[in-house]
């Protein structure tokens, strides 16, 4: 069993190696959007996949569809916002109930699993995407599991989670989209998308202090890492850079960015026909999963009604 000072040192290793400009980086040469072998750039700045890329997008894209074969098509939405760690998959769980079968969930985190295993599984993850770096250290007897590298393949799994979501959005399919909506230009597309094809939108949002976001980020890569440590689960941890989750809370008036986000789109887009706000507690004994109390229920009767405070029973 490995001892807890290890556990942290390999965790402070992880974080560091995921910061800007080192090996398991966004800006990372090492990324596979950037492998001359999968992807070439279009003209523009944007990278395309070549054709045996594309293959695999499409089969993995189908595989992820099949996950959620039930889901009807309504052109429903619910846009599910929140920081790393708030508690947004327990809450949508408890939203929905039985009624999680009637929506496709869209996570590129999903997609981040999938490319790993398909890399894992055809070689590419030793030969292609593993870093010289993660390479030496695995050498002298440090483990590292594939979701670790999950930020090298990020801007591969947004584009398929992108791409899948425009898929289902033509079709009218009912779509969870879960996303930590910290970019407002995204998050304006995204609505535009939705309004323009006639879908009746929800937003729920996840509030949660950065001191509970960091805690349940590490603790849920710890006990994930001992995991895979003892054999039961082959893909590992997935780590999420506090220097990521510490610019989402980067908001004015004590606020985090999907907290900001997400209530400028309830009230200024008119397909969204209601909007709930659950608030963690500002407590580091916040149970794991934990996704709050209802702070915020707001609803239009209509599209382009009024946004006001939804009748309670």
């Amino acid at each position: 069993m490995a001892a807890k000072e290890d556990i942290e040192h390999h965790r402070r290793t992880v974080d560091r190696m995921s910061r800007p400009g080192e090996a398991l980086a966004q800006d990372s040469e090492n990324i596979t959007v950037c492998n001359p072998d999968w992807f070439y750039q279009d003209g523009g700045e944007s990278m395309k996949p070549k054709p045996e890329r594309r293959k695999l997008h499409e089969r993995l894209k189908s595989e992820y569809r099949r996950k959620w074969s039930e889901a009807k098509q309504e052109r429903r939405a619910v846009i599910l916002a929140g920081a790393p760690g708030a508690g947004k998959s327990t809450l949508l769980k408890e939203l929905l109930g039985e009624h999680l079968e009637d929506y496709l969930v869209l996570d590129a985190d999903e997609f981040k699993e999938l490319l790993l295993r398909q890399a894992v599984a055809d070689g590419s993850y030793e030969s292609a995407i593993k870093p010289e770096e993660v390479q030496l250290r695995e050498a002298a007897g440090e483990e590292f599991f594939p979701l670790e590298l999950a930020t090298l393949v990020h801007e591969e799994s947004s584009q398929l989670s992108t791409q899948l979501r425009s898929q289902c959005i033509a079709e009218g399919v009912n779509i969870v989209v879960d996303k930590v909506l910290h970019s407002a230009d995204g998050a304006k597309q995204l609505m535009a998308e939705l309004d323009e094809a006639g879908y009746r939108v929800e937003i729920v949002e996840v509030r949660v202090p950065f001191e509970v976001s960091q805690q349940r980020i590490t603790q849920r890569w710890e006990e994930a890492y001992e995991a895979s440590l003892h054999g039961e689960d082959d893909l590992g941890a997935r780590w999420v850079p506090y220097q990521f989750a510490r610019k989402v809370f980067d908001a004015p008036g004590d606020k985090s960015k999907p907290e900001i986000i997400a209530e400028k789109l309830a009230f200024q887009s008119p397909a969204v026909l209601r909007y709930r706000a659950y608030r963690t507690a500002d407590s580091d004994t916040a149970d794991a999963d934990d996704f709050g109390s209802l702070e915020v229920d707001m609803s239009r009767s209509g599209y382009g009604a009024e946004l006001a405070a939804t009748p309670q029973p």
